[in-house]
């Protein structure tokens, strides 16, 4: 029996778009309120910016026309609110939740007049269960608060940093690159910039699966690999749960079941004369089609379905290298020494929610000079899904770095906290991907004790 379907309702497309300068703080939970107000208010588009909105409206001109993109300083502080009405119930037997992939940035989030909760994170998605609060036609609406007055909030202990005239940056988790950069202009943006949905989970679900390789033998003739799990299930039940997971590459094949007697744990098992995944010119990109199947009673109650490369991947490096060059960085994949031949991947767009229909052919460019590897810069947003599939698929590196860029940060305890949910939550959205090979720090923050006066 295959799986229940779980409903995915799009909240994107047309919404509206109400704003009015930031100084005077303001407090409205329903487009009702917000008409009263006698605010300005145009259509917008979600995912979008509200730099696009604007000049969708005639408000403002091509922001990339001349100075025009100066004129934005103009809506730095404004407050913005995103609304639109939909359709939804709740259905029995199914959990509701809403889910932002991308909100720029500090925000509270209303259902029906009711308080969500409040978001100061534009780089990590944002998820609600709103199960008691739908009603048929419902309202949904974000109040998004100006990036500039949210920074006054915070303290700024002397030996922070950030370029001089970036301080407003520092505790503000939006891509650096917004606040200006020899590469990029100064667009603080704001808005919803990736899709919206509202999604129905089942009760009994497998809540996170992370597949990887363990072992490869050194004649590459078998691979031990190892899936771990969680889960959500009834906390007493006479049911019998299991986990079966399947793979196909080519004629290459693995099925493994497994009883679940608690809702986490892992799974292992060998595969014999696997194909692997290699780095573009060592080899094909081969990418397993895995499916993670929950049962009860033998019946199917949920199933999660992904790409997964069986590849092990090594830094050698020594600690230091010499005036003459001795010393080693240097990549192993499969055992293999990698020449690597890469660049650095910088916004694709200064206005974000363009970035995933551009993404394929600046790839295609990349691939075109044979790259087989690039650098995430930690001045830009973590690319979406899609942008990892690709790279994958064409056997392109990622070496990926956390979101921080030419700053000393903030070292409290608040801030370590938040920082820590950030790198929690990308992690996990990313792990799965054969592509990435190592997850780095920061863009030159340890250059910036340098530059700033800090020491070592």
């Amino acid at each position: 029996m295959e799986a229940l379907e779980q409903p995915i309702i799009d909240l994107g497309g047309q919404w509206s778009l109400t704003y009015c300068d930031g100084a005077e703080d303001r407090t409205y939970t329903t487009l009702a309120q917000l008409a009263r107000a006698g605010l300005k208010t145009c259509p917008a588009t979600v995912p979008g910016n509200f730099e696009l909105d604007l000049q969708a409206a005639g408000v403002i001109p091509e922001p990339f026309y001349g100075l025009n993109i100066l004129g934005l300083r103009e809506f730095e502080h404004y407050q913005m609110w995103y609304g639109r009405r939909f359709q939804a119930q709740r259905q029995e037997g199914l959990a509701a939740q809403l889910l932002l992939e991308g909100l720029d940035c500090c925000a509270d989030v209303y259902l029906n007049g009711h308080l969500l909760g409040r978001c100061d994170n534009m780089l990590i998605e944002h998820a609600f269960w709103v199960d008691e609060l739908l009603q048929g036609d419902n309202e949904l609406l974000v109040h998004i608060r100006p990036p500039g007055l949210e920074a006054r909030k915070y303290e700024y202990p002397a030996l922070v940093s950030a370029m001089g005239v970036h301080a407003e940056s520092l505790y503000i988790r939006k891509a650096p690159h917004m606040y200006g950069w020899d590469i990029m202009p100064r667009a603080l943006g704001g808005g919803l910039w990736r899709p919206v949905s509202l999604r129905y989970k089942r009760p009994e679900r497998l809540e996170e699966v992370y597949l990887e390789t363990t072992v490869l033998s050194a004649d590459s003739a078998s691979a031990r690999l190892r899936l771990s799990y969680k889960a959500v299930l009834p906390e007493s039940s006479a049911a019998k749960y299991e986990l079966r997971v399947e793979g196909r590459c080519g004629d290459s094949t693995f099925q493994v079941s497994r009883p679940v007697p608690f809702p986490a744990g892992e799974i292992m098992w060998s595969v014999e004369n696997p194909r692997l995944w290699w780095p573009r010119g060592y080899g094909q990109a081969e990418l397993y089609q895995v499916s993670v199947t929950l049962l009860c009673d033998g019946e199917v109650v949920d199933v999660q379905r992904f790409a997964h490369g069986i590849r092990t991947v090594e830094l050698l490096r020594t600690s230091t290298t010499s005036a003459e060059g001795a010393g080693q960085f240097l990549f192993k994949v499969n055992g293999v020494d990698i020449f690597c031949k890469g660049s650095n991947w910088v916004p694709a767009d200064a206005f974000h929610s363009r970035d995933a229909a551009r993404i394929p052919a600046m790839l295609d460019l990349a691939t075109a000079i044979d790259c087989n590897i690039l650098r995430c810069w930690g001045g830009n947003v973590y690319e979406c899904d899609a942008f990892f599939d690709l790279c994958d698929q064409h056997g392109l590196m990622i070496w990926q770095d956390f979101a921080m860029a030419c700053a000393v940060y903030p070292q409290d305890a608040d801030f370590q906290a938040r920082l820590a949910q950030e790198a929690v939550a990308v992690v996990k959205r990313l792990r799965r991907h054969a592509c990435i090979v190592l997850w780095a720090g920061d863009n030159e923050c340890d250059n910036a004790y340098g530059w700033h006066g800090r020491g070592d």
